[in-house]
């Protein structure tokens, strides 16, 4: 760590059951020569240069543990929802941590770079989350389906992670969010206590995987990707 920049942990959520992808568990889920969605996320966060530690987060440590490729992580318990296990793996971070980097393992295709591009942010504001513009047309509906109204594509933005916050902004957050909703990430939270969060546009493949077929297409991503690479050496 340099002296210019905080002490930060990386907390890679895990814990997921996979219902949606066929019951096993996305992070463990193969997508190309034997890397699994897991492995090309730690690959990622172990080359960023930005995380002083790893911690990740998941159900079952030594599911994983062959997959670390001595990559040096703290291993977290999961919790009953998404959010529990974000705060399990804070609150495992080091004591020295300044700054939290939160990454859905089930996005495979983050980068080094893409993550240092949304740390650097959050040194420079206290807060700050990956994002895509919205391509498509979005409809407000109530639940019989009455459009309520169409927003303005260019004011709409779809937010990912990694979501990177100061350790303490963070945990007064979730201390505000017990008696508040359900939240779906930590922006959330964040913005409801009146913390700004800085939105960082990426350029790459930021996919999610949350279905069977997205999990076919991550691998076709990969296998062109290696053909590409495989053109390039030629």
């Amino acid at each position: 760590m340099t002296a210019e920049r905080p002490f930060t942990s990386a907390i890679i959520v895990a814990a997921g059951s996979g219902t949606r992808c066929g019951g096993l568990a996305k992070p463990l889920i193969p997508l190309y020569k034997g890397m699994t969605v897991f492995s090309y996320v730690l690959e990622a966060f172990a080359a960023c240069g930005t995380v002083d530690e790893i911690v990740v987060v998941c159900k079952d440590s030594s599911r994983f543990e062959p997959l670390l490729g001595g990559v040096s992580v703290v291993f977290a318990p999961g919790g009953a929802t998404r959010a529990a296990s974000v705060y399990n793996g804070v609150r495992a971070a080091d004591a020295k941590t300044k700054f939290v980097c939160i990454h859905d393992c089930a996005r495979p295709f983050i980068t080094p770079e893409d993550i240092r591009l949304v740390c650097e942010k959050a040194y420079e504001t206290g807060a700050a989350a990956a994002c895509s513009p919205m391509r498509d047309t979005v409809k407000y509906i109530e639940p019989e389906k009455k459009v309520l109204f169409t927003p303005a594509r260019e004011h709409l933005i779809a937010v990912a992670t990694p979501q990177v916050f100061r350790r303490e902004v963070y945990l007064a957050a979730c201390a505000a969010a017990k008696s508040g909703p359900e939240a779906t990430d930590e922006t959330t939270i964040c913005e409801r206590i009146g913390v700004p969060v800085a939105y960082v546009p990426l350029d790459s493949n930021n996919m999610k995987l949350t279905t069977a077929y997205d999990v076919k297409l991550a691998k076709a991503v990969c296998f062109l990707a290696e053909s590409e690479r495989k053109e390039r050496r030629e």
